[in-house]
């Protein structure tokens, strides 16, 4: 009995006793999880400062930085390359070049008797000289990709002519002068050339329902050079070549165009401020189907012959499908998908035909092409005929 009544009180202290040594355990086991916390903080700043050093790096002074990259093969088969460095010092371009097999045995070749480090992550263009163009260009193509040490954003061109002319040919002494500015959208580039970059053409060489277009470059007069179009690429090499005029579809057709002047007649021009394009296609009994709709919004510049607005529209759009049209057979007879129309049916497709695409199917499409012209003078202008802004 005796000790059934200090029972409760004897339970009270064993719980009392146990709950504190358990927060007694629970403060060492924090601290013990604080110090090991610490601890790991404290080696990843060790660690961190060894690996934000400086060790690896090269003085600007000590590297050259090429920004035009010449490609083209010689009679041997031998790659010859040529390296565009800007020179401030010279107020121009330093140039480098070597041959050998293999285009980075070349390279290396460069760098072994290079008085400095040469960094080809600057290079903004790859001219590629036509005779290599029309044979192949395919195994360039994958080792500027494949190169860890080359920019796949780089800009691809075609020199037309003599190649050391072309790559050599310098107007003014002016180190802000470069090659790539004619490819840049803030520079010097018009919607009458193309764009293409390396990882675009390693994207299209691969592709069995798309081929590319790659601007073509002469010695410039003027200018350090001078578009003469633009060549039609089937896979890997050159097959053909379509006007600054066509230019102007290819851009739409890729919804890449910015806007830009066209003559609708000897004494008239419009310019373009907007320009889109829709599709609809089927795939009929007969093979592919694709209606394309251009749609261009223009302002009228010139109009000395006082045409009304309806007859530069009917001559705007005449023109633009004609062009559209000419296009359109120039690819097809060369087997060449540069608008990428094989893209817009690659759900319609199944395997076998997607293959087949460029040999058979692209061959055998039904296309029409129509062009809807809307003239912003009467809008924002008093045209020359007297058309009188609308009313509020």
């Amino acid at each position: 009995m005796y000790a059934l009544e200090y029972l409760p009180l004897l339970l009270q202290h064993y719980c009392y006793t146990a709950c504190r040594h358990s927060h007694e355990f629970e403060e060492e086991e924090s601290c013990l999880i604080r110090r090991s916390s610490l601890s790991v903080v404290l080696l990843l700043c060790t660690l961190s400062s060894l690996l934000t050093g400086c060790w690896d790096t090269k003085d600007i002074n000590k590297r050259l930085m090429p920004v035009v990259m010449g490609i083209c093969k010689e009679k041997n088969q031998n790659y010859r390359i040529i390296l565009q460095i800007p020179s401030p010092e010279k107020q121009g371009s330093q140039y480098m070049e070597s041959s050998s097999a293999t285009i980075t045995n070349a390279i290396d070749n460069i760098r072994t008797k290079a008085e400095k480090s040469i960094d080809l992550l600057h290079i903004r263009l790859f001219l590629i000289c036509e005779k290599t163009a029309r044979e192949d260009i395919g195994d360039i193509i994958d080792y500027a990709v494949q190169a860890n040490d080359i920019s796949i954003k780089g800009l691809l061109a075609i020199a037309r002519g003599n190649f050391d002319d072309v790559i050599h040919h310098q107007i003014n002494a002016n180190p802000e002068l470069s090659s790539y500015d004619f490819f840049s959208e803030q520079a010097g580039w018009t919607p009458e050339t193309t764009i293409t970059r390396l990882w675009e053409a390693y994207r299209d060489i691969k592709s069995y329902t798309q081929d590319m277009s790659i601007p073509i470059l002469t010695k410039g007069t003027d200018t350090l050079y001078k578009f003469e179009g633009s060549s039609i690429m089937r896979v890997n090499k050159m097959v053909g070549e379509i006007s600054t005029n066509e230019v102007l579809i290819y851009n739409i057709f890729q919804e890449r165009y910015t806007g830009g002047t066209i003559e609708v007649a000897d004494q008239s021009s419009v310019k373009i401020k907007k320009a889109s394009i829709k599709h609809t296609v089927d795939w009929t009994a007969s093979g592919p189907r694709l209606k394309s709709r251009i749609m261009l919004r223009v302002e009228i510049l010139e109009n000395k012959n006082e045409e009304s607005e309806e007859q530069i529209t009917t001559k705007l759009k005449e023109t633009i499908e004609k062009r559209a049209n000419k296009l359109l057979t120039e690819l097809k007879n060369d087997k060449a998908d540069a608008l990428a129309i094989g893209q817009l049916f690659r759900k319609k497709m199944t395997e076998e035909q997607l293959k087949d695409w460029k040999e058979h199917w692209y061959l055998v499409l039904d296309n029409e092409v129509t062009a809807e012209i809307t003239i912003l003078n009467s809008i924002y202008l008093k045209s020359p005929n007297k058309i009188k802004k609308p009313s509020k």
